[in-house]
């Protein structure tokens, strides 16, 4: 009886920690070169991963160091990763066209 308990035990547990991480937010923030591929909007206030849902209407393709020196910030669905603080520059050499 007592291997019976322990092997649902174990399998519980299991189950439990496998749900549990599925519906746990990511907590990881990508560092990411300023060279690194990102796509903004025409109209949005966010750059993103190529395959984002919020680019259905519009998708242009830009460097994420243009995208934060344009004012853009990070987009909370797809998670494109962060300016790495060691290549942020403090000029920008492109023009926000909304």
């Amino acid at each position: 009886m007592s291997n019976v308990l322990k092997k649902r035990f174990l399998v519980v547990t299991i189950i439990t920690v496998l749900i549990t991480s599925a519906f746990a937010p990511a907590n990881t923030v990508l560092a990411a070169s300023g060279d690194t591929v990102v796509y903004v909007t025409k109209t949005g206030e966010c750059y993103h991963t190529a395959g984002c849902s919020s680019l259905k209407k519009s998708k242009i393709e830009t460097t994420l160091q243009e995208a934060v020196d344009d004012g853009y910030r990070a987009c909370k669905k797809c998670n494109p990763g962060k300016l790495d603080d060691t290549t942020s520059s403090t000029t920008s050499s492109s023009t926000k066209t909304k």
